[in-house]
């Protein structure tokens, strides 16, 4: 009888131990909630962020290759494409709703002659702006605000356009 008695008893405060843990778990998981949500924010912020780089990565080559190899014939006459034929395909490459992009074309004028010729370089470079989409302060002090990339290239023909800075896209 005695040890059905002690069984009992042990099996009682092994109960009551249970319980009390019970409310310690339950305390210690609201303590690191927010920590894990707002690890969670993050990750899924800064995947985002990622995204949009690409875009503007994106934008910047495209628009680069097209400043490279393009001589686009408007109306049937010979005239070569100018600044708004490359904005046009940079800003058509790049899918960013809502913010504002920023282009610029330079090249290295090696003959002096105004406007690019074949076998000279350029650059073309996108900006976009960006913002946090939780709007959270620990995380945006992360998020820059802007997004810069640039593509260099190489003029396979004769540029009709000239050097531009800080296009918006139409």
């Amino acid at each position: 009888m005695l040890a059905e008695n002690n069984v009992f008893v042990a099996r009682l405060r092994a109960q009551n131990r249970t319980a009390r843990d019970g409310g310690a778990s339950l305390v210690e998981f609201a303590v690191v909630l927010p920590f894990l949500l707002l690890l969670m924010l993050g990750i899924i912020e800064f995947g985002i962020l990622f995204g949009h780089f690409n875009e503007v990565r994106h934008g910047a080559r495209e628009g680069a290759r097209y400043a490279a190899v393009s001589r686009p014939d408007h109306n049937g006459d010979t005239t070569i494409g100018d600044n708004t034929d490359v904005i046009a395909a940079t800003c058509d490459s790049v899918n960013l709703p809502g913010s504002v992009l920023q282009i610029s074309l330079s090249y290295d004028d090696s003959d002096s002659s105004g406007t690019p010729d074949r076998l000279e370089h350029g650059t073309l470079t996108v900006l976009a702006n960006t913002s946090s989409l939780s709007g959270a302060p620990i995380i945006s002090s992360f998020i820059p605000s802007t997004l810069t990339n640039s593509g260099t290239f190489r003029l396979e023909r004769d540029g009709g356009w000239t050097g531009f800075t800080d296009q918006t896209c139409p």
